[in-house]
């Protein structure tokens, strides 16, 4: 009577769960065929030719097309548009589509809060589905969330995952993430993609305010990290502070490479400077919260690729929003193909960057390839008639040793002959270690006038004293390269 088959349990005889369990939420095996697993997306598609990348594009356009039109947000502006469901029948038609901003999404959230018309979710969604909310993680007020579903958060995770198996990385290496899975998406999906899809060990330091820089070398060291991924400026700390508190050469650990964030590293002086201090090949990353790793570097280092089955990539002019052909600088614009709730369709995402004319990699892949990320077209500034893009000093900055490579442009509004009339300073880190400052104000004016077109003031600081305001004191997010100090309402001249 008492016998261990008399106690126990038949799995049958156990009642099903009620609750929204993530496992559940996706079809694996459907998944899998649509979205391919790292090693076999860089045996097959990956190196697909032209035309058939082309092919399985507009299939999920149009079927993105016809989410779109279930979802009130966009059915409303299509209408608006003047458009009807069967106007749209390919990939060729995107542009009658109208575009969109993080400005229309802001007033969606106001209109029906919390999460807008735009993201097509209602209560029982919430209740029958695990979303996760994800903001911008934006420098100032408060950041927009987008929510993720299931297949959005893991095809963003895969889209990384896919991005560093191409790179190099492999089961049993060791990628610390010196960031804090917070407000920005990037640890996030980095640790998701080392640990769900890679084989690699994803450790999580946190920025090097939640680990001391010096403890996150030390980890390093300890548990054999070979991989990394991080911003730039963090990762060139990292590598002061291995020689000058650990008397070690951040050399010694032999890191096959570096997954980050180059932005406008126009003539490549940044990625030569972190290769060197490193010794290894450092690759860069384009990506945002609502699509994930977008743009990633192969081994040849020739122009970021698109992940052309998650996302598909339009240039257009900043001004007018019309198509620009491959080769000429505008606005990035994404349809997102895994993305539901909410859809994703031409997104402009006002980062400005040139999508290269269509060739076939040197690495065997037709995705096509887009340049460095080259700054914000709403981070412009206008000077005296001359559109002013703040990430536009990094050259004239880098290019004399005595700088530590940080600043910050101020922009603030004067008056000349009662005429009111936007100024910027910008202002810079110079080393503790530099033997002198004599003529550097005079050059960095002159370079900085030379690049930017137009004559900004140049003020000189101690090293470290713009960490918190150029938010590059522990590693987390990107650096703030503008300021703009401007009363609210006045016009720019």
């Amino acid at each position: 009577m008492n016998s261990d088959t008399d106690n126990a349990f038949r799995l049958e005889d156990l009642p099903q769960s009620g609750l929204p369990l993530y496992r559940q939420s996706i079809d694996w095996e459907w998944y899998e065929r649509q979205y391919s697993p790292p090693d076999v997306f860089a045996k097959t598609v990956y190196n697909w030719p032209a035309e058939r990348i082309r092919e399985m594009q507009n299939e999920r356009f149009l079927s993105v097309v016809a989410q779109g039109w279930q979802n009130q947000f966009y059915s409303a502006r299509w209408r608006e548009a003047g458009l009807a469901p069967d106007d749209i029948r390919s990939l060729d038609d995107i542009t009658r589509l109208p575009l969109f901003d993080s400005d229309d999404i802001k007033k969606s959230l106001e209109r029906d809060p919390p999460y807008g018309d735009f993201h097509g979710v209602n209560s029982p969604h919430m209740q029958a589905t695990p979303f996760k909310l994800q903001t911008s993680g934006g420098t100032t007020g408060l950041p927009r969330g987008t929510l993720s579903e299931p297949i959005a958060w893991e095809t963003q995770a895969l889209a990384g995952a896919r991005a560093m198996y191409v790179q190099g990385a492999r089961p049993g290496d060791v990628m610390q993430i010196p960031m804090t899975c917070s407000l920005a998406n990037a640890p996030w999906l980095a640790y998701k993609a080392c640990h769900d899809y890679l084989g690699v060990l994803p450790l999580t330091t946190g920025t090097g305010v939640v680990t001391a820089t010096r403890q996150q070398l030390e980890f390093a060291f300890r548990y054999g990290t070979n991989l990394w991924t991080s911003f730039p400026e963090y990762l060139l700390r990292l590598a002061s502070a291995c020689e000058t508190e650990l008397d070690r050469d951040v050399r010694e650990l032999n890191t096959k490479f570096i997954r980050s964030f180059l932005g406008p590293d126009l003539d490549g002086a940044l990625r030569v400077e972190l290769q060197e201090r490193w010794g290894c090949p450092i690759y860069d990353t384009y990506g945002t919260h609502e699509v994930g790793t977008a743009g990633f570097e192969c081994t040849h280092q020739t122009g970021m690729h698109l992940m052309e089955d998650c996302v598909y990539i339009e240039v257009v002019d900043v001004e007018t929003g019309e198509p620009l052909p491959p080769g000429q600088q505008g606005n990035l614009v994404a349809t997102v193909f895994f993305r539901s709730m909410p859809p994703v369709i031409r997104y402009n995402l006002r980062d400005l960057a040139r999508i290269q004319p269509a060739t076939a990699c040197d690495c065997g892949s037709h995705f096509r390839r887009m340049s460095h990320m080259l700054g914000r077209s709403d981070a412009m500034v206008k000077l005296r008639g001359v559109n002013v893009y703040p990430m536009a000093c990094l050259r004239a900055i880098k290019s004399d040793p005595r700088t530590t490579g940080e600043w910050i442009c101020v922009v603030s509004r004067d008056r000349v002959d009662n005429v009111p009339r936007d100024v910027m300073e910008v202002r810079v880190e110079v080393r503790r270690t530099a033997d002198s400052q004599d003529g550097l104000t005079e050059l960095l004016t002159q370079r900085l006038r030379e690049d930017l077109g137009v004559a900004v003031e140049v003020t000189l600081h101690d090293e470290g004293s713009l960490a918190e305001l150029a938010n590059t004191a522990g590693g987390e997010g990107k650096a703030r390269r503008l300021l703009d100090q401007r009363k609210a309402g006045e016009g720019i001249l």
